[in-house]
């Protein structure tokens, strides 16, 4: 049974007129009455009655028919709807992994919130996940898109959009006499301890540190990594160390930390976008349409 059989059924039914019928599907009477037949042969039921002189009437199997019919082309035409909307990647379901600075920044909520615009309905499941977890999970497919912190190289099927820079700055307790200072010499952390995060991988921050500590002219003393972030302003708050962390941190209201920014350090720290090369799921690519979006306005700003 083809599809334009049903069309024709529907307008000659709607119409009941040939002339007109075929009027309306641009096709010759004979072509409109020839697919009507061959749809009456397929069912071997007649569903039009062809009056000589009356006008054509729908049988009582006709109009059993076309309830079902015209049900069945509104679902057609909403598959194919939802065929393309999927195919422009306005449809469909993605992964996502993130570190919580991605959170606390409002980069993640701004990809997100363009996934939400109107006429986009993609379903997205988030979970955090440390960076190199993330590399991971996109090579082998856990997830479809990342936001992590940089790195210097990528696994060779994953590449990366840089989404934000922004500086680091000194977490430090809210008590110790450093916080008296508006911004932090290098200097004056000879005494302290720092805090990093380990990532399942050498430190995350230690080539911070150093630098740190070369400019302040002393070797650092380290605090046994811990997990994340928070795990580490954790620490800090409770008067145990200090630590470099993403500028963004700073909207963690943990009770006992400060934040200051280092005197005579520039330090900076990027956020990035990763995904896989050659994506072939439209609903992914549609997402990374709306991260390269998020990307090209921090550029522009």
């Amino acid at each position: 049974m083809e599809l334009r059989w049903l069309e024709s059924f529907v307008t000659v039914a709607e119409e009941l007129h040939f002339a007109r019928a075929a009027d309306r599907l641009h096709l010759a009477p004979s072509a409109l009455s020839a697919q009507v037949r061959a749809l009456e042969s397929h069912l071997g039921v007649r569903l039009i009655d062809r009056g000589r002189r009356s006008r054509p009437a729908l049988t009582s199997a006709g109009r059993l028919f076309l309830e079902e019919t015209r049900l069945t082309l509104a679902q057609v035409s909403r598959a194919e709807t939802v065929g393309r909307r999927a195919g422009r990647g306005e449809l469909g379901h993605a992964q996502i992994g993130y570190v919580a600075s991605a959170t606390f920044s409002g980069v993640l909520t701004d990809v997100l919130t363009r996934c939400a615009a109107p006429g986009t309905e993609l379903t997205v499941q988030v979970r955090e996940l440390e960076t190199p977890a993330q590399l991971e999970a996109l090579a082998c497919g856990d997830i479809d898109v990342g936001f992590l912190r940089w790195r210097p190289e990528y696994p060779p099927e994953v590449t990366a959009t840089c989404l934000l820079t922004e500086d680091v700055v000194l977490a430090l307790p809210a008590g110790a006499p450093l916080a008296a200072y508006e911004a932090i010499p290098a200097a004056q952390l000879r005494d302290e301890r720092f805090v990093a995060p380990h990532f399942d991988e050498e430190y995350g921050c230690r080539d911070q540190i150093l630098e740190v500590a070369q400019q302040g002219g002393f070797s650092p003393r380290c605090a046994p990594p811990v997990r994340d972030f928070i795990a580490a302003l954790t620490l800090v708050g409770g008067g145990l160390a200090v630590a470099l962390v993403p500028d963004s941190l700073r909207r963690v209201h943990i009770p006992g930390v400060a934040y200051r920014p280092l005197a005579d350090v520039s330090l900076t720290t990027r956020l990035v976008g990763a995904y896989r090369r050659g994506e072939t799921s439209p609903a992914v690519r549609g997402l990374i349409r709306r991260l390269q979006e998020a990307a090209a306005t921090v550029t522009a700003g």
